[in-house]
C-alpha cells in the first residue's frame, strides 16, 4: 500500500497547474533531474518518534533509486530497504521532476496522520501548499530552505507539535540530482518525531 500512496501524492501534485510554483519547487521538479545518472543513487533515511500503534521507527534504512528501462521510455525505480528486507515504493519516469522529495512528504503526511489521528488529505494538500510557496536564495552550492506549513493553520491547536513542524529541505541545484537532504522535525515544539534523509556519497 505504501508503493500506492506514493504514485497518488505524485500524481496530484505533477497534475495541478502552478502547485509547484515557487523556485524551490522548479529546482527538485525540474524535468528530468536524474536524467544524466546511470548508477544507483542511496539516501539514507532515519525515523524516530513515539511508541505508537501503526508508527515504525526507522534506525537505519535506505531509500535507493535505481535507473532503468521501460516499455515508454528511461525509468526511475525506488526501493525503499530496511532491516536488510528491501520494499518496492513505485516506477516513476526518468524525464520527470525529483520522486525523492514526493516519498518523503508523504512518509511524513502518514506519520502526522497517525500521531495526530488527523485527515492525511488534509495534511497534503496543506504541505504541498507551503512548498509550492517556497522560495529559494541565490548561493554557490547547497542551500537550505525551511518551511513550517501548519504555522498560521487553522487547525494548530488540533496538531500537538506538528503544529510547529519544521520542513528543511537543501538543493543544490548545480548538480544533476538537484536533492541533498530533507528532515521534518517536531522536537523543537516538544515532539518526539523527526525523519531525515540524506543523499549519501557514492
Amino acid at each position: 500500500m505504501h508503493h500506492i500512496r506514493a504514485i497518488l501524492i505524485g500524481a496530484a501534485v505533477l497534475a495541478a497547474p502552478g502547485a509547484w510554483a515557487g523556485q524551490l519547487a522548479e529546482v527538485i521538479f525540474r524535468p528530468g533531474a536524474f536524467a544524466a545518472t546511470e548508477g544507483v543513487t542511496r539516501y539514507a533515511h532515519e525515523r524516530a518518534g513515539p511508541d505508537t500503534e501503526g508508527f515504525r521507527r526507522v534506525a537505519a534504512g535506505e531509500l535507493i533509486v535505481t535507473p532503468g528501462k521501460g516499455e515508454r521510455g528511461p525509468l526511475l525505480t525506488l526501493t525503499h530497504r530496511v532491516d536488510g528486507q528491501d520494499q518496492p515504493v513505485a516506477d516513476f519516469p526518468a524525464s520527470g521532476g525529483d520522486p525523492v522529495l514526493l516519498w518523503f512528504l508523504e512518509n511524513t503526511v502518514r506519520s502526522m496522520a497517525i500521531l495526530t489521528e488527523g485527515s492525511p488529505f488534509y495534511i497534503r494538500n496543506r504541505m504541498r501548499e507551503a512548498l509550492g510557496a517556497a522560495g529559494l536564495d541565490e548561493a554557490e552550492g547547497p542551500v537550505t530552505a525551511e518551511l513550517r506549513p501548519f504555522a498560521t493553520d487553522a487547525r494548530r491547536a488540533e496538531m500537538g507539535p506538528f503544529a510547529d513542524m519544521v520542513l528543511r529541505i537543501t538543493v543544490d541545484p548545480s548538480r544533476d540530482v538537484p536533492l541533498r537532504q530533507l528532515s521534518a522535525d517536531t522536537t523543537g515544539a516538544g515532539g518526539s518525531y523527526r525523519e531525515t534523509l540524506t543523499l549519501e556519497a557514492p
